[in-house]
């Protein structure tokens, strides 16, 4: 009986064993799944914040020289209602800047995502820009508070609203 109990024993701490390890193994795998999930979704707010602070530095940098080039860059990184009002003011816009003579330089000084998921974000960014035309040729400093509405087109993260909130 001894050697029973013993052999008895041996088989319930073996699958007790057995139990934990499959616990642990399950464990382990759930901790690299988040992990995954939580690096996957940091990447994509930074590719928004990255996508959102181009476009607003884009968007506050210009020359009358360049301007046709310049605004193309806003062109092609926005979409829907943005990029229509955008392009639909750009004739005019053109006009304005070049009998101006006016440039901008826009300067990020802090962005961050306020929301968002795989497929939309928020972004505020902080700028300043220093803006100079005919009449201020040494230029004046602007300072902008922007809220970008970014979404995510085929792995590309494009402005589907531009805001200056301040």
């Amino acid at each position: 009986m001894t050697s029973g109990n013993s052999r008895l024993g041996r088989l319930i701490v073996a699958w007790a064993l057995s139990v934990l390890l499959v616990i642990a193994l399950a464990a382990a795998t759930l901790s690299v799944i988040a992990l995954q999930k939580q690096n996957q979704d940091k990447s994509l707010r930074e590719g928004a914040m990255k996508s959102a602070r181009q476009l607003a530095l884009d968007f506050t940098t210009y020359d009358y020289q360049t301007w046709d080039a310049d605004s193309k860059r806003v062109v092609d990184d926005s979409t829907g209602q943005f990029q229509q009002e955008f392009k639909a003011g750009l004739d005019s816009l053109k006009s304005n800047v070049v009998a101006n003579k006016a440039t901008s330089k826009g300067d990020v000084k802090e962005a961050a995502v306020v929301s968002g998921d795989k497929d939309s974000a928020e972004v505020l960014v902080i700028m300043n820009a220093l803006v100079t035309n005919t009449s201020s040729p040494d230029g004046v400093e602007r300072r902008y508070r922007i809220k970008l509405d970014m979404v995510r087109e085929k792995d590309h993260w494009l402005t589907a609203d531009l805001q200056v909130v301040g």
